[in-house]
């Protein structure tokens, strides 16, 4: 048994060390389950409250987003994210808040209205277009959830956003679309090595997305530049910056 768990510990190693790119940006993930009765509306309310505990506590709160299934086979309710610049930053906030009253009480508030499993990771930008990709929130978001080939190498990685880049520059619909790579690091051996995602306006921006990229002569290359590398199933997410609040 030993053996087999230092082969998957060296297995999960490399493959977040092949995928986690030199520079990125921390994202902090809850995936959480309302409680009985309760539901986005009492997600929102906690997320007041949290704004408030934070003022007095002089903390300032991290750019958060939340995401809720469109079209996925899940039993999630509600996905949080956080972004920090750096894992420095992460770290700094997460020591203060553990450390705040004010905080502690934050945390149970939310725990009487959603129970949550955390995660870590890296999130690296591989697409902008010229324009911003949501003009009126909420947004859609594609996701993939990728499992690396065992034959990858680091330099397919590099290799294959620049692939995507070249091919989605060349495709006006993507003129309004940004796309991230999320490489969790807090991580199981049935996890996904990496998460793929890609923002719309809205569905409409997506469906003529897809259709553009189909009609590509550029897709057919990309996507078989993508099975090379990993394999990944798709899901659908209507997603909204909560933090902060829009105006």
């Amino acid at each position: 048994m030993k053996i087999i768990k230092t082969f998957l510990t060296a297995s999960l190693f490399y493959a977040i060390t092949l995928i986690m790119p030199a520079q990125a940006d921390v994202r902090e993930v809850f995936v959480c389950h309302y409680l009985d009765g309760h539901n986005m509306s009492d997600v929102m309310s906690a997320r007041d409250f949290y704004l408030k505990q934070a003022k007095k506590a002089g903390i300032e709160p991290p750019m958060s987003f939340v995401w809720t299934p469109y079209k996925a086979d899940t039993d999630i309710d509600v996905i949080w994210f956080s972004n920090y610049e750096s894992m420095d930053a992460f770290a700094a906030q997460a020591d203060v808040a553990m450390a705040s009253p004010e905080m502690i009480a934050v945390q149970a508030r939310f725990d009487s209205v959603v129970k949550c499993t955390s995660s870590l990771g890296m999130r690296e930008l591989i697409y902008e277009g010229d324009e911003p990709a949501v003009a009126d929130p909420p947004a859609i978001i594609s996701s993939n959830a990728c499992k690396l080939n065992h034959a990858a190498e680091n330099a397919d990685m590099g290799d294959l956003w620049g692939h995507v880049q070249d091919t989605l520059t060349g495709i006006d619909a993507y003129k309004q679309s940004i796309a991230y790579a999320f490489t969790p690091i807090i991580t199981s051996p049935t996890s996904p090595d990496l998460y793929l995602y890609e923002v719309s306006d809205n569905v409409t921006s997506w469906a003529a997305k897809r259709a553009a990229f189909a009609s590509s002569d550029a897709s057919a290359s990309l996507g078989r530049h993508f099975q090379k590398i990993m394999d990944c199933t798709n899901t659908l997410w209507i997603g909204e910056r909560v933090i902060p609040i829009a105006e």
